[in-house]
This record gives structure tokens, C-alpha cells and sequence, in this order.
């Protein structure tokens, strides 16, 4: 035998010869299958709406103002299918208002957004000082 042929059967450890069970039982059990039943009715089932005066100030605010944005991006759509039916010529001041009314929807979208990213940077904070 050579000297690399010794160094490396003395190296490499003996192989582990595990005996391993069924990764999961063949038949079901019956408690199992209850149990499995009992979920899958609990999760199709129809859930109860809260009404909505069980919705606290701040959430029904944060509501509000998505309401607001989805309004305005309505109000701009309206706004330009009619500019698109009056034969597609769009006066100068026209352009003007829809530009600005445009410009005035990015502004609430991206406000709206950036206090959703803060809300959500601030409850991660608090989880993690909890735990």
C-alpha cells in the first residue's frame, strides 16, 4: 500500500449506518383524520364580519385616506376618458388640470405609502424591544 492510499483510509471516518422508520405512518389514524376534517371545515367556513364600529380610529383614518386616493385615481380616470371623448383635442388648460390633478394623486399615493412604511417599521421596532 502507499503512503496516500493509508492517509486517506486513517482520514476519512467508518460510514454511520442509521436505521430510519416510515417518514410518516402509512394509514391514517382516526384521531388524525377527525382532527384534519375539524380544519379543513374551520378554515372553509364562512367568517363573521366585524361591523364597523368595532374598527378603532386610527385603522377606519388609514381607510379613509386609501378611499381618498382610490377617489381621486377614479376622478382622474373620468376626468381623461372625457377629455378622450371630446374628439381627442385637449385644450392647452386642460392639459394643464390634468397634469395637475396627476401630480396631486402621485403625492397622496406616495404620502399614503410612506406612513404604511413607517406604521410598519414602528410595530416591528415595538416587536422586537418585546422580545
Amino acid at each position: 500500500m502507499s503512503v496516500e492510499a493509508i492517509a486517506a483510509s486513517v482520514a476519512a471516518p467508518p460510514p454511520r449506518v442509521t436505521d430510519l422508520g416510515p417518514a410518516m405512518p402509512q394509514a391514517p389514524q382516526l384521531g388524525t383524520q377527525v382532527q384534519f376534517e375539524s380544519a379543513m371545515h374551520q378554515a372553509t367556513a364562512p367568517q363573521a364580519v366585524a361591523a364597523s364600529h368595532d374598527v378603532p380610529p386610527a385603522v377606519k383614518g388609514m381607510l379613509d385616506t386609501l378611499d381618498k386616493v382610490d377617489g381621486e385615481a377614479k376622478g382622474i380616470a373620468d376626468y381623461a376618458r372625457g377629455a378622450e371623448q371630446s374628439d381627442g383635442k385637449l385644450t392647452p388648460g386642460e392639459i394643464v388640470q390634468l397634469t395637475m390633478r396627476c401630480q396631486e394623486f402621485a403625492f397622496h399615493a406616495q404620502l399614503s405609502s410612506s406612513i404604511a412604511n413607517r406604521s410598519s417599521d414602528g410595530i416591528q421596532q415595538l416587536f422586537r424591544q418585546q422580545g
